[in-house]
């Protein structure tokens, strides 16, 4: 049994615009904190706000989750637009280049006030995330001490326990697992929990509440129906072998 409440969080970041992926700093952040004892939520989230513009680099993945391409937009959060154009050959003024390092350590530490506030509470032992390496750099960068709890990397956890050649995509797994939202609601195949209002209207993919919801609900079905979801995986997994193209043999 585990004790304690779990946090299942995802962190959204961008590499400022004009820097050739030089600089990073973390923009969005969305938690879901859960108690087993009597399967209760509660939900936490804050946009990072700099008037600043980022790269957002995104993985395109078929089917099956291995990775076929990537998306790149430019986005504000100060200025709250997202899905600006991306030129590649743009470049940031070397004193342009030394803002931008200044307001990412600003964005730093407000990442790092945020996880603090979440783990002062002394009610969460344990943390989610899905493809652990881009938290782990930015827990390291903003001094966030996580070393006491429990960092659980679901996407490779699932790889492992399953006995997995690939590791899949969060979109692919959240089709699996039927995640939906609507009506005051985030929902999966087997659960459904209500989510306030202020969250509502940040649920979509690669938001930092929408992405965080996939994962609270994706670790539920995985650790609490696991039979069905067994099921699902091995579908998904016998498609995705008929399509892998044959190895040279070399």
């Amino acid at each position: 049994m585990i004790s304690g409440d779990t946090a299942y969080l995802d962190l959204e970041f961008g590499y400022v615009y004009g820097t050739a992926r030089a600089v990073i700093m973390p923009i969005e952040i969305g938690v879901v904190v859960h108690r087993r004892e009597d399967d209760s939520v509660r939900y936490a989230g804050d946009v990072f706000r700099y008037g600043i513009d980022v790269e957002i680099w995104k993985k395109v993945a078929d089917d099956c989750g291995r990775t076929v391409g990537v998306s790149t937009s430019v986005a504000n959060t100060g200025e709250g637009v997202y899905g600006k154009p991306y030129d590649h050959y743009f470049r940031l003024s070397p004193e342009r280049t030394v803002s931008a390092q200044t307001i990412s350590r600003a964005a730093f530490d407000d990442l790092r006030a945020f996880m603090v506030g979440l783990l002062d509470s002394g009610q969460v032992s344990r943390l989610v995330v899905f493809a652990a390496d881009m938290e782990k750099m930015a827990f390291r960068e903003a001094g966030i001490p996580v070393e006491s709890y429990t960092l659980v990397d679901l996407q490779r956890e699932i790889k492992r326990q399953m006995s997995l050649r690939d590791v899949f995509s969060l979109d692919r797994v959240s089709r699996l697992v039927d995640f939906r939202t609507g009506d005051g609601v985030i929902a999966s195949a087997h659960f459904e929990y209500p989510i306030p209002a202020a969250f509502q209207g940040c649920l979509a993919p690669h938001r930092g509440m929408g992405d965080a919801a996939r994962i609270f609900l994706l670790s539920r079905e995985f650790f609490d129906r696991r039979e069905a979801f067994t099921k699902r995986i091995d579908a998904l997994t016998r498609v995705c072998e008929a399509s892998r193209e044959p190895e040279s043999g070399r």
